[in-house]
C-alpha cells in the first residue's frame, strides 16, 4: 500500500475481517488491530516507500509484519508524560508474545497468542519472581 496515513484505518478494518473469517477470539483480534495500526502508523511516519502488511495464523498464534524500504530499525522509545507520541512499541510490547525486527530492518513483527488464556509468563519482557517463566 502506499504510504498514507488513510490506509491505517484500511489496514485495522481488513484485519480485523481476515480474523472474523478465521473465526478468531475477541481479545486477541482486538490486540492484532492495535498492533497492525501502530507497525502500519510507523512505517508510514518513519519508513520510506511502500508499506507491506502481512498476517499470518498457525499454532495457536498470529504473526504481523509490516514491511517498508527503510533499513532503519524500530527502536521502542520512552516517551515522557507531555510526548504527543511515541508510545506504539511500547504497547505493541504490552499485547504481543514478541515483537522484534528482521529482513536487515524492514520488517517489524509481533506474535501475539490466540488461546482463550495466555499462559502466565506470555511477554518476553515481563519481569517476574516466579522460578517457571
Amino acid at each position: 500500500m502506499a504510504p498514507v496515513r488513510t490506509h491505517v484505518a484500511q489496514a485495522r478494518s481488513t484485519t480485523a475481517a481476515v480474523l472474523r473469517q478465521w473465526a478468531l477470539p475477541d481479545a486477541p483480534a482486538g490486540d492484532a488491530q492495535l498492533v497492525v495500526s501502530e507497525l502500519v502508523t510507523n512505517a508510514i511516519n518513519h519508513g520510506s516507500g511502500e508499506v507491506r502488511l502481512r498476517v499470518r495464523y498457525s499454532n495457536h498464534q498470529l504473526r504481523i509484519e509490516v514491511t517498508d524500504g527503510s533499513n532503519t530499525p524500530a527502536k521502542r522509545r520512552h516517551a515522557g508524560a507531555s510526548d504527543p507520541g511515541g508510545r506504539g512499541l511500547l504497547l505493541v510490547a504490552h499485547v504481543s508474545h514478541r515483537w522484534g525486527v528482521a529482513d536487515s530492518g524492514r520488517t517489524t513483527y509481533a506474535v501475539i497468542p490466540t488461546l482463550t488464556e495466555a499462559p502466565p509468563c506470555r511477554r518476553a519482557t515481563q519481569r517476574t519472581l516466579d522460578p517457571t517463566c
